[in-house]
């Protein structure tokens, strides 16, 4: 009796404590008889009599699902979680079937759901709960939702208030900083449900199909991954009335608006938070996409829906597109660069190039040639296969080495890898980081400039001080995004990836050089946007971060380096010579230089770099005199702006010139490559005719300028004139200054190179094709400042145009007595009629000795060179006067001087003096008779002649 007595006692108290447990999990507050274990029945019947008497049934049901969890391993609970499941889908669908809930509104689905995904809510998601609810709707079936995953659809996409469109509605009224993580939640959950995904991927949500005048921001607003990558602060602008206005940000106005009174460390602790809210939003979108990703049919999905983006986009390449309507069709630039941000990390696990498993060499270069995801045809290419006129293409290949060319065999399928990597370059190429420096650039220098100009006692102070603060906060909304270190690194590594497969599919070998002499046929059809994207990169990173630069490994550095050595280097692998200046104008950003340019390292990695890469020391000054003529000969075919443009690309070519000067080695090459006569005598002369027309451009506009400031003197007439016409002239006087400044900058960069040069390399200067253009330019440039007319320069504001007339006449006495050391350039010097000038030196000289422009040595070995002169031209008097009377066949039909090595143009048949024609043909390699071609090597010595020319000379000098 006793045992049977413990046994009934212990049944009754396993009986009582899983009675309380149901009914605690159910929350029933009725005394209930219930078997051991409870019988679904039971449960029901709890179930049935709870969802009458709750007020709000989703909840109870979430509630009761979270309770019934802490009991997982009990039958019951099981299936009381089903049934939550199961009931919880009834409320979503038909809330009106539920007590509590007879007049729902019509978002009610959506509002649960995100409430349960609240971070501060009081109603949190069960783990599990979401994606079983998912599931449950993926199988149910009822009459009202007929069609396959009815019911989840109604709940997701069915009308503007199902969950997905709600996410959209929700997302367009945040910004990145407002707390959207129960939106993320919410994607996360939908995206783990292959039903709800293919879905999404059937609506009008992920990919709308038609066309509209602004699908760009279509995609970016209305679909559910733009309206995650919309998030950002980065600044946009837009079309107002024919003219660009910026926007001001929201996050800007929040979080900047005030930084104008700010010190640095809040500032910087500022731009800190707002970059944290937009990186955080950055990774949550990339886990989301990741999660799609692992789907092969949803891969398709996802790349479909880039593409989609980036061909829409397509229009911000196109010219006139900050100043059109174009900008109105595109998306924003913020998220661009949130897709590039994502893109990039999608390629972090591939993007190391040293990875022992090299993953990289997965990437299929025929996906540039496939159509499966955006047409690349009408990219130009970086060596083109069309045809001139005589039969040969822009490679120099005739047409029977194109008919016998290699045929690329496309892919018909491509990996991941290759789709992340050819979806981040063109998506980079779509985002223009160029522009985006220059507008950084533009924003920087408008406020130092009102900073500059800033006067606290003026009236409108306190308006001006509003404007700076709105400037600052814009240039605060660039610093979050562009200085953003996780973006540069993996730009950085973006960067050196492209670099090595270039390098790869030109086929370099381990050493690097040499090339293939021809490049094959699928390095022809790359698109040059694939170059620009390493030049852009570096460029931004030099431009924004040096430090980054200073820090940078040398791997990756030595990587980069050859890149642009080998393709900057080389005019058959890169036809376009814009393209190689965009080379060597990244190169020049990479010498270091000091504080105050932003190098706080000394150059760190930077400072040993050209003095020891092998490469540069061997090509680099070949490559830079090869360019500078390139970029003239060849200049007109790429830009309608070459003469202009040249300008740009030689700037960094002369400071890349002039700083390697410093190493003893790049002086030896230099000198090596002087003996190229050829091309270092085009090479001056080039020179020759940037200084003569910059000096002409600088210093005739400062005498245009000096007549306007002289008539605005006269206050009584200047204001007598219409308040129009004096706008308009104060308007033409800023510009003169503007161009007179280009001009004397332009010349003075030259002449400092000259300067360089001619300290090292004298004989291809003093040429007979080219000694008296020296001198001659020389001559005119000290007449023009230094002569009798040098008072038609002085201006008012002499700063504001670069005008520094004793550092630019200092300038060039040096360049005249470093030639002045060739026993021939005296000679050329005298032969000057007109700008030679005995006076002006006179003049010269005593203002380099008064001013202490030279010291004392250099002046006395000016004046010693002046008599020299002298003797000069005194002799060259005497020899004129006795050869006046030559016959007219000794003489140079163009020059009129008696010829001393006459050739025939065989094109014509006319006879010219050697140094004059080849003067000539520097220039323009066509017979100066009739336009035909004529090339140095088609002359033909005239000996008969020369020699009775020889023999008239020695009878007169005797």
């Amino acid at each position: 009796l006793v045992k049977e007595s413990r046994r009934a006692i212990g049944e009754f108290s396993l009986w009582m404590a899983s009675t309380r447990q149901v009914l605690e999990v159910l929350d029933s507050r009725e005394a209930v008889n219930l078997s051991s274990p409870p019988k679904h029945h039971e449960i029901d019947g709890i179930f049935l009599s709870n969802l009458k008497s709750n007020k709000d049934t989703f909840v109870y049901l979430v509630q009761t699902f979270s309770r019934a969890a802490q009991h997982g391993d009990q039958d019951w609970a099981h299936y009381v979680k089903r049934q939550c499941v199961a009931y919880s889908a009834l409320a979503l669908l038909q809330p009106g079937n539920f007590a509590g809930a007879s007049a729902p509104p019509p978002d009610y689905a959506s509002l649960k759901l995100f409430l349960l995904l609240e971070e501060s809510g009081q109603l949190r998601a069960p783990p599990g709960f979401v994606q079983e609810l998912l599931s449950k709707l993926e199988t149910l079936e009822l009459p009202s939702y007929p069609t396959p995953h009815g019911c989840l659809k109604s709940l997701t996409l069915g009308n503007s208030n199902s969950v997905i469109p709600s996410t959209i509605s929700r997302l367009s009224k945040k910004q990145v900083t407002d707390n959207i993580a129960a939106e993320f939640l919410m994607m996360e959950e939908l995206c783990n449900n292959k039903a709800a995904m293919k879905l999404l991927f059937e609506s009008q949500y992920w990919n709308p199909k038609g066309v509209s005048f602004n699908m760009a921001q279509v995609i970016e607003m209305k679909t559910i991954l733009g309206s995650f990558l919309r998030l950002s602060c980065y600044p946009e602008s837009q079309i107002v009335a024919g003219q660009l206005q910026p926007i001001r940000h929201p996050v800007g106005q929040d979080c900047f608006s005030d930084c104008v009174h700010k010190a640095k460390l809040d500032i910087d602790s500022s731009v800190s938070q707002v970059r944290t809210f937009l990186q955080a939003s950055q990774m949550k979108t990339l886990n989301m996409m990741k999660i799609m990703l692992k789907e092969p049919s949803a891969q398709q999905e996802v790349f479909s829906w880039i593409a989609t983006v980036l061909k829409h986009n397509e229009i911000r390449l196109k010219l006139g597109y900050h100043v059109g309507y174009l900008m109105a069709r595109s998306s924003s630039t913020g998220f661009l660069f949130n897709l590039l941000s994502v893109l990039l990390k999608l390629c972090k696990p591939f993007a190391d190039p040293d990875h022992p498993k090299a993953l990289w060499h997965k990437i299929d270069s025929t996906w540039l040639l496939s159509k499966h995801r955006m047409d690349l045809s009408n990219e130009t290419r970086l060596a083109t296969t069309r045809g001139n006129a005589q039969g040969e293409n822009e490679a120099g290949e005739t047409q029977e080495e194109m008919d016998h060319e290699e045929h690329i065999e496309v892919s018909k399928s491509f990996g991941t890898i290759s789709e992340y990597f050819f979806l981040a370059l063109r998506c980079l190429n779509i985002v223009h980081l160029s522009q985006q420096i220059k507008d950084y650039a533009k924003i920087s220098r408008e406020l130092q400039e009102r900073n500059q100009s800033l006067n606290q006692s003026s009236e409108d102070f306190h308006e001006r001080m509003a404007e700076i603060a709105v400037l600052v906060e814009r240039r605060l909304c660039y610093d979050v995004v562009l200085m953003d270190p996780n973006l540069v690194d993996d730009l950085l590594l973006f960067a050196r990836l492209i670099a090595r497969w270039l390098l790869r599919v030109a086929d370099a070998p381990p050493t690097i050089l040499p090339l293939p002499p021809k490049p094959s046929a699928m390095f022809k059809a790359i698109p040059e946007f694939c170059v620009e994207g390493v030049t852009d990169i570096l460029r931004m990173v030099a431009q924004t971060n040096i430090p980054t630069l200073e820090l940078m490994g040398m791997p990756t550095l030595q990587d980069l380096f050859n890149f642009l050595m080998v393709f900057s280097s080389n005019d058959v692998y890169i036809k376009n010579p814009y393209l190689r200046g965009k080379l060597l104008e990244v190169m020049s950003l990479l010498i270091p230089r000091g504080r105050n340019e932003g190098f706080e390292l000394g150059g760190g990695s930077l400072a040993t770099l050209f003095e020891e890469h092998d490469i540069a020391r061997k090509f680099l000054v070949p490559t830079l005199i090869r360019f500078y003529v390139d970029i003239e000969v060849t200049g007109r075919d790429y830009s309608n702006n070459q003469f202009y443009e040249k300008f740009h690309y030689r700037h960094y070519m002369a400071e890349l010139l002039m700083y390697i000067m410093k190493f003893p080695y790049y002086i030896t090459a230099l000198k090596k490559e002087s003996e190229n006569v050829g091309e270092f005598v085009r090479f001056i002369n080039m020179m020759l005719n940037d200084i003569i027309h910059c000096i002409d451009e600088g210093l005739l506009k400062l005498a245009d300028i000096r007549k306007i400031e002289f008539e605005r003197a006269d206050t009584q007439a200047w204001n007598a004139k219409p308040e129009e016409e004096r706008n308009q002239e104060e308007q033409h006087l800023q510009t003169m200054y503007g161009q007179a400044g280009w001009g004397l900058q332009a010349a003075t960069e030259v002449l400092t190179m000259m300067e360089k040069l001619t300290k090292h390399v004298l004989d291809p200067f003093l040429r007979a094709e080219l000694a008296d253009r020296v001198a001659a330019m020389l001559n005119y440039v000290l007449k023009t400042i230094a002569g009798p007319r040098c008072i038609e320069l002085k201006v008012q504001h002499p700063e504001k145009c670069y005008f520094k007339p004793k550092e630019l006449l200092a300038l060039v006495v040096e360049v005249f007595m470093n030639l002045a050391k060739h026993d021939k350039f005296a000679l050329a010097v005298v032969r000057d009629e007109r700008s030679y000038d005995h006076e002006v030196l006179v003049k010269v000289h005593r203002l380099i000795r008064t001013h202490a422009l030279e010291d004392e040595s250099f002046c006395q070995q000016f004046l010693d060179y002046m008599q020299v002169l002298q003797e000069s031209k005194q002799s060259q008097m005497e020899l004129d006067a006795k050869i006046e009377e030559a016959p007219d066949e000794f003489l140079d039909p163009i020059t009129q001087d008696i010829m001393t090595d006459p050739v025939i143009l065989p094109t014509s048949g006319n006879v010219m003096d050697r140094q004059a024609i080849m003067r000539h043909l520097l220039s323009d390699e066509t017979d100066p008779f009739n336009r035909m071609k004529l090339t140095p090597d088609m002359l033909q010595p005239a000996e008969d002649l020369k020699k009775r020319i020889e023999e008239f000379l020695a009878s007169r000098r005797t």
